[in-house]
This record gives structure tokens, sequence and C-alpha cells, in this order.
């Protein structure tokens, strides 16, 4: 685990697009990239967890109109910062976010075989809906033409 306070986390900017790349697998298509353009076209917001202005993982908040907003999407912590708390410091922020704007509830959807997430997602109070989501070729998880579907979770915000 890590100590909270030396992690910073804020939207991402374009000046930091150069070191995200440098941390992807696929150099093709840079993933970083494609969220980036999202942000700034309003469909979400694109976070970055910063230790001395290093990267340790990226997440999106998904605001779009649908029946899964917000929706948590493409948390992901770099191989070298893992282990230390950030993915959950990631989600906290975001979830902070989300309920800063009035949600109530957050929602996510994962690739039922991901068996690093889902636990994490467990501890973090997420439950399974029952409900999974088709995603294919068009949508940006599935840009590389694959289909598959994604279980979907959600959280509440707020004591009701």
């Amino acid at each position: 685990m890590t100590d909270d306070a030396e992690i910073e986390i804020r939207l991402v900017r374009s000046e930091d697009l150069p070191a995200l790349r440098k941390l992807e697998d696929r150099t093709e298509d840079f993933v970083c990239d494609r969220r980036f353009a999202e942000a700034v076209n309003g469909d979400s917001s694109y976070y970055v967890a910063l230790r001395g202005g290093s990267p340790l993982g990226t997440v999106v908040l998904d605001l779009r109109p649908g029946p899964l907003m917000p929706e948590l999407r493409n948390m992901y912590v770099y191989q070298h910062a893992r282990r230390q708390g950030i993915g959950r410091l990631l989600d906290l922020h975001v979830e902070t976010v989300a309920r800063d704007l009035g949600y109530e509830e957050i929602f996510l959807g994962v690739d039922p075989d991901n068996y690093k997430a889902i636990p994490l997602y467990l501890s973090l109070g997420y439950e399974p809906t029952g409900n999974h989501r088709i995603v294919g070729p068009d949508e940006p998880e599935g840009a590389t033409g694959e289909v598959f579907h994604d279980a979907i979770y959600r959280k509440r915000l707020r004591q009701f």
C-alpha cells in the first residue's frame, strides 16, 4: 500500500499523453489518445493518478446518457504501480466526482473472466446486477473487431 498523500489524481492533460503512450502495450493504436479525444469532446472525463509527475494509472468516468450512467470505464493501473492501492484511489476519486454531480449510483462493465479486477470491484462495494451487455467492433472497447460481453456491476453512492 502506498501513502495516499503522495498521489495526485486529476484530469489528463495533453502534455500527459507522451508519458501515457510510453506505458501502453499497443503502440500502433494509442488508447490514451482515443480516451483523451472522447474527454475533449465532452463524452467523458479521463483521469490520471500520478506520483512525482509519473503516471500510475488512468480511469474514465463516462457521463453519456444511457442505462449505465454514470459509468466507471477503462480503469487501468500500470504494471509498475500494481498492488499499491492505486486502483482503489482511482475508483474512489471517480465515485466522489459522480456523487458531487448528484448521482446516487455508479455502474461498471467488466469481462466476466477478468479474475483480477472483479475481486477489487467487489471489495469496493460493487454488486453484480446479473445483467450483461454485448460489446462489438464498433464500440471503443471492441476496436480490435472482437465481440465480447461485460458483466454489469452497480454501487450505491448514497445511503437510502
